[in-house]
């Protein structure tokens, strides 16, 4: 049993409170007799750092550098003090002394705030002397972390200072606990300006979101958009957000890279998209040499007239085209289209409409499928199955053996990005452990079934909704992940289909024996409706011919000036 004794202090009357006058140190005295017996053990453990006593709360600051920027009293700590004194607070801050007498909190802001509002003049406390510099304060701070999470501005804020005070990313992480990762987005969270940092607090956004954030520090519309996505859609749509955004910024550098390194060469770069009508300025596609020869980009470098058109388009690919600015006087003839089946003449609206729509969907899915596979990769680190495995397992390989076929002949590439994200798999070594528990093999056997569908869905795979593809999105879904709107064109495009196929055979069971049914010819093509609204076959391989630019229609074509 332990009892504490204070030297040269009075009580107040009436009070539990010390004697002001004096600064009260407590001391520890054992009165245990197995404690007194083993002397020579208790002289072998470390001496505890500090000292515990009580300190008037007017000598107490507040640490201005304290990450932590919201601490405040906590009501049920204040009703303790104001009804036991002291004795109510039963965890002590924790303090380093200063130079004028003072002492500085390290821990327990909350709990001096609380002293403050009880009134009370004395407060138990930690005094830490070995802890006097400020990056022994910002460390302590960032271990609490298994009281409250401080939010993830406060973090970067301490890793921050730490980073400034010259500690390298490897020695913030060794010291705090923090993933080396983690680290270096708490650098890039600092750079968040204090309204953004407050709204991904309010957003509740965890540290990885915002340390997302903080890649578009530049980019302030951005931001808001990401923002909104996050406050409007959740996290998965963020995400998805987040990745159509990193693909649009390494478009604009590498436009930007290309554009510098054409200047640099001396190429004549043009400002707009010379219009299909020009009778001086052609695309060399549409040209041919003296002896009605294909002319190339390279071979017409050396001419005078050479220029190139730099642009992104649609879907964030950069486009290069490359023209002839004087094409007759240059010596070039115009190839004739008279005996071609190309189309002629400029696209409708609505062609240019679906055109938009083609590639905007892609994009969307290409984000959405990034986002999809990182999320798998984390659900594949479980040690049991998620929900509906086993059945998905079984009706994969009863039903789906051609999306399964075409995985196992071109590789397991993807199998090893979901199960080793990052890592190269070494040669010789196996994809199946030797010893797990059998739960663990499931989720080996859901990788690969995983595996096998990821590799198949591609940009496109939207246009043409796969029965297979749906189901996996279906279990997905039913195990916490949510879809965006193009993803689910997939489920919806096999669900109509369905529907469509069970009316017509209710049509066709319920007509009358004379009115014999029209048969489908093998050359009329299944409709295919990828949203619900009639795109058959011959429009989805429109739509493929439309997505790409290579000898495209220079009406067709994306006019940066537009």
């Amino acid at each position: 049993m332990l009892t504490t004794t204070a030297t040269d202090v009075q009580p107040s009357a009436g009070t539990d409170q010390p004697n002001p006058d004096r600064l009260p140190h407590l001391s520890t005295t054992s009165t245990d007799p197995a404690q007194a017996a083993d002397t020579e053990d208790t002289n072998a453990k470390p001496a505890l750092p500090g000292g515990y006593e009580l300190l008037p709360i007017k000598q107490i600051k507040p640490n201005p550098d304290n990450v932590r920027d919201d601490a405040q009293a906590l009501p049920g700590i204040v009703e303790n003090l104001q009804e036991d004194g002291v004795r109510g607070l039963l965890a002590p801050v924790i303090v380093t002394p200063l130079d004028d007498d003072t002492y500085l909190i390290i821990d327990g802001e909350q709990r001096y705030w609380s002293a403050v509002e009880a009134e009370q003049e004395y407060i138990p406390a930690i005094v830490r002397n070995d802890l006097a510099g400020n990056r022994e304060q910002i460390i302590s701070m960032l271990r609490q972390i298994h009281r409250k999470d401080p939010t993830a501005a406060q973090v970067s804020r301490g890793i921050q200072q730490l980073a400034l005070d010259g500690m390298s990313d490897e020695e913030i992480a060794r010291s705090t606990g923090y993933h080396p990762e983690q680290v270096k987005a708490g650098r890039c969270v600092a750079a968040l300006g204090k309204h953004t940092a407050e709204r991904t607090h309010a957003l509740g956004l965890d540290f990885a979101q915002a340390a997302a954030l903080a890649e578009f520090t530049d980019e302030p519309d951005t931001i808001e958009t990401l923002l909104e996505e996050a406050e409007d859609a959740g996290p998965f749509a963020f995400a998805r957000a987040v990745e159509q955004a990193r693909s649009a910024r390494n478009a604009r550098e590498a436009e930007a890279a290309r554009r510098a390194e054409l200047t640099a060469a001396g190429v004549n770069l043009l400002t707009e998209h010379p219009g299909y009508h020009d009778t001086k300025i052609k695309d060399i596609t549409d040209l041919r040499d003296a002896e009605g020869r294909r002319i190339t980009a390279e071979d017409h470098s050396a001419c005078p007239g050479h220029a190139v058109l730099l642009y992104l388009d649609f879907g964030h690919r950069l486009t290069e085209r490359t023209y002839c600015t004087d094409w007759r006087k240059h010596g070039h003839t115009q190839y004739s289209y008279s005996t071609t089946t190309t189309r002629s003449g400029p696209m409708t609206e609505e062609e240019k409409a679906e055109r938009r729509r083609v590639i905007e969907n892609n994009k969307l899915m290409e984000a959405a499928n990034t986002v999809r596979r990182e999320w798998l990769t984390n659900l594949l680190t479980a040690k049991t199955p998620p929900k509906g495995t086993n059945k998905l397992i079984a009706e994969m390989l009863a039903d789906s053996g051609y999306v399964l076929s075409t995985w196992v002949n071109g590789g397991r590439k993807m199998l090893d990005d979901l199960l080793s994200p990052g890592r190269t798999k070494r040669a010789g070594t196996s994809r199946v452990p030797a010893r797990v528990s059998d739960a663990r093999y499931t989720v080996i056997s859901l990788a690969a079934i995983a595996a096998a569908n990821e590799s198949a869905i591609t940009r496109t795979s939207w246009r043409a909704p796969d029965p297979t593809f749906a189901k996996w999105l279906q279990w997905c879904i039913t195990n916490g992940f949510q879809i965006g709107k193009v993803e689910q064109l997939i489920i919806d495009g096999v669900a109509n289909r369905t529907t469509n196929r069970r009316t017509s055979l209710a049509e066709a069971t319920n007509t009358e024996p004379d009115e014999p049914q029209p048969a489908r010819t093998e050359d009329e093509p299944e409709q295919v409706d990828t949203e619900g609204h009639g795109m058959n076959a011959a429009t989805v391989a429109a739509a493929d011919t439309a997505d790409s630019d290579t000898e495209a229609d220079p009406d067709t074509a994306y006019n940066p000036a537009a």
